[in-house]
């Protein structure tokens, strides 16, 4: 009995597996791919009867709000427009989603401009019969380039109806997530096996990051490159004005730093650019290469110049002492 429970529960698990139904092009996918997310900032929304909160329709929070008097004669309707105009084949769904007082009755409609078609197409129709339940979803029924969606609600619960969420999931129209991680269309995006973000600025614990890419913290990498705008062996060229030690030495008392370094004061306030600091350091680094190769030529000659003395220090104490033997 021990070894049929174990044997039972794998067949059972496998058969779930067997079971699934993945995602594919042609069924329905996750809530990654609602292109509608932030679709009052990508995207043109208004609407028109009861008022509701468009942004909480489109954020993916999942949160409810509630809209009273909507009737037959008084509909609440959402319109979003600029859509991308990607044709949906037969993988697109849409719909909404509530908590609590879902609607009873609505019509969901695209505006369809694939192949010049230019016409408003029903996307589901429950205006004359009612809907009963908390959730609604249904595959595109002709396939067409949507650029526009209305969303039409008639009739709910005492006249209230419930929204949390609408969603028009289409998978080739979007990557995963897109305007849910940024309220900029096409901010984050898939080029090839490599995410980017193309639009604005990345702020890694900085709220308001003011270039491309704010990190508060340690950044820990194997290897950092920079593109330079320029490097510095213009110093080893023959008009380069090399300063006297004499002027670095003015300067140094002067200022207290190195001509063309920044300070202190500019580095603890402005922080440096890596490709030109180092750029900088190197115009140094040639400057005092330069001042080495003098002060070596200058050391040969003077220790070339004293072996000559010294031999003719060798030749005059010679003949002075052979002077001295002539007495």
């Amino acid at each position: 009995m021990k070894k049929i429970i174990p044997l039972l529960f794998a067949i059972l698990l496998s058969q779930s597996i067997q079971s699934q139904t993945f995602s594919t092009n042609v069924t329905p996918v996750g809530w990654e791919h609602n292109i509608l997310f932030n679709a009052t900032t990508r995207f043109t929304v208004t609407q028109q009867g009861p008022t509701q909160n468009l942004a909480a329709m489109f954020d993916g929070g999942m949160m409810p709000s509630y809209v009273p008097g909507i009737s037959t004669a008084n509909p609440m309707v959402i319109l979003i427009e600029g859509l991308p105009g990607y044709h949906t084949q037969a993988g697109a769904w849409v719909g909404w989603t509530t908590r609590y007082l879902p609607a009873s009755r609505f019509k969901i409609e695209g505006y369809d401009t694939y192949n010049g078609a230019n016409t408003w197409r029903v996307m589901a129709d429950y205006s004359v019969v009612d809907y009963d339940n908390y959730n609604f979803s249904t595959k595109i029924p002709v396939g067409g380039a949507y650029t526009k969606l209305k969303f039409t609600f008639y009739e709910g619960q005492g006249g209230i109806v419930g929204l949390s969420e609408l969603f028009f999931i289409h998978p080739e129209a979007t990557s995963p997530y897109a305007g849910l991680l940024s309220s900029s269309l096409g901010n984050w995006q898939n080029n090839g096996t490599s995410v980017t973000y193309n639009t604005g600025n990345v702020g890694i614990g900085v709220a308001s990051p003011n270039n491309k890419l704010d990190v508060k913290g340690t950044i820990h990498s194997q290897e950092v490159k920079v593109d330079a705008n320029g490097w510095s062996d213009f110093v080893f060229k023959k008009e380069y004005d090399l300063p006297t030690l004499e002027e670095v030495e003015k300067h140094i008392n002067k200022k207290g730093h190195l001509e063309n370094i920044p300070s202190e004061k500019e580095v603890l306030e402005n922080g440096i650019n890596l490709g030109e600091m180092n750029a900088k350091l190197l115009q140094k680094i040639e400057e005092l290469t330069l001042y080495v190769i003098d002060i070596n030529k200058k050391v040969t000659n003077l220790e070339s110049n004293n072996s000559k003395l010294t031999e003719e220090n060798k030749i005059l104490t010679g003949k002075i002492k052979t002077l001295e033997k002539d007495k």
